[in-house]
């Protein structure tokens, strides 16, 4: 069989590897951020501690509690929080709030952040795991290193 175009090479490949690459894929399964992390979870209103809730000490925060808000300690150079939404989908939502005299350093629109403006995982969109991983970037802000689910900007 001839094989001369790049559209003739990937349709030889499907056809003859396609097999192969689908049991791989599903044998893989999702590996999310905070596997191999213990959890810690939280049911309230809570400012969060790198002593505590940091993946320095080993751990990421768990929350499956509706209309919540979790507080980010000033920034630390380095330090890193990861966040998990685990309630059923469209079950909870998760406020996630800077320091006052912080910020995101870019928001989720992507834009330049704004001081004490939160990051907010929408109820009607969030889905089981929905995640934030945050890292202290620059004195005053917090870079996000990594996001799954549909987040939005405080107004």
């Amino acid at each position: 069989m001839s094989v001369n175009s790049r559209g003739n090479i990937k349709n030889a490949l499907r056809r003859s590897q396609g097999r192969y690459m689908d049991d791989l894929c599903d044998s893989q399964g999702v590996v999310p951020a905070f596997s191999g992390l213990s959890a810690v979870t939280l049911t309230a209103d809570t400012t969060l501690a790198i002593a505590t809730h940091s993946v320095q000490v080993g751990a990421y925060v768990n929350i499956a509690t509706d209309a919540k808000t979790l507080t980010l300690p000033a920034v630390v150079l380095g330090a890193s929080f990861i966040i998990v939404n685990s309630a059923a989908d469209a079950g909870a939502l998760l406020t996630i709030s800077p320091n006052a005299s912080d910020l995101f350093l870019v928001d989720i629109a992507g834009a330049a952040g704004t001081d004490n403006k939160d990051i907010i995982n929408t109820k009607a969109t969030q889905a089981k795991y929905d995640f934030v991983h945050l890292i202290g970037m620059a004195a005053a802000g917090w870079h996000i290193a990594d996001i799954r689910g549909t987040w939005v900007d405080q107004a």
